[in-house]
C-alpha cells in the first residue's frame, strides 16, 4: 500500500509500505476511501527535524474509510462499514457523545 512519508523539512515522499495486520481486539483495518492533511501535519513540514538513520515518518491521519477488518472487542461498527476518522477520535477512546 502506498503512503505519505516525511522525512524532513519539505522532504515528503509517497513510498510503498507494508499492509497493516490486526494485532489487537481493539483494532480495525480500513481501506482509505479519501484522505487529507491535517494543520498539525503542517507543522513538522515547516520544522522538522530530520530523523536519524533515515527513517521517516507516516503523515495524515484524517480519512474517510470502509472497514476491511475489525476486532472483536470493536462494537458498533461491522465490516463494510463506511466510517469517518477526524484528528480528535481517531482511535474510539473519546466520549461518544460530546
Amino acid at each position: 500500500m502506498k503512503a505519505n512519508i516525511m522525512y524532513a523539512v519539505g522532504d515528503v515522499r509517497v513510498e510503498e509500505i507494508p499492509v497493516p495486520k490486526m494485532l489487537k481486539p481493539t483494532d480495525a483495518i480500513l481501506k482509505v476511501v479519501v484522505a487529507c492533511i491535517c494543520g498539525s501535519d503542517l507543522h513538522p513540514y515547516h520544522n522538522m527535524h530530520a530523523h536519524e538513520h533515515g527513517e521517516g515518518e507516516a503523515m495524515g491521519h484524517e480519512v474517510i474509510g470502509r472497514i476491511e477488518e475489525i476486532g472483536s472487542e470493536v462494537a458498533g461498527f461491522k465490516k463494510g462499514d463506511l466510517v469517518i476518522v477526524p484528528f480528535a477520535v481517531g482511535d474510539n477512546t473519546c466520549p461518544t457523545s460530546f
